[in-house]
């Protein structure tokens, strides 16, 4: 099911998630490695140790709280994207020292 979606999903997803899974690959051989030889992996793991539940109780808060801004002021995405312009227009124009 997880590999239907990964095929049916945009060439940037497509690479984004190859990237992760390139990542993913390289810490679990590190980790073996690091098991057989007894020395301690070195750096953070790039992967998330949360479950499938907990990022889907992420992804549901997230929503509601997205869902719960938009419904209280609808312009706020409208008025955010006017002054993100407004400030690339501006820092456009200032000299750069």
């Amino acid at each position: 099911m997880s590999r239907d979606a990964v095929d049916e999903a945009p060439d940037d997803v497509k690479e984004e998630y190859q990237v992760i899974e390139t990542e993913r690959a390289e810490w679990e051989a590190k980790e073996k490695e690091a098991l057989r030889t007894g020395r301690p992996l070195e750096g953070p793991s790039p992967i998330d140790p949360r479950s499938l539940d907990e990022l889907q109780a992420e992804m549901d808060t997230q929503r509601a709280n997205l869902e719960m801004n938009l419904s209280t002021n609808p312009g706020v995405v409208e008025q955010y994207e006017k002054r993100k312009r407004d400030v690339r227009r501006i820092s456009l124009t200032m000299p750069q020292y």
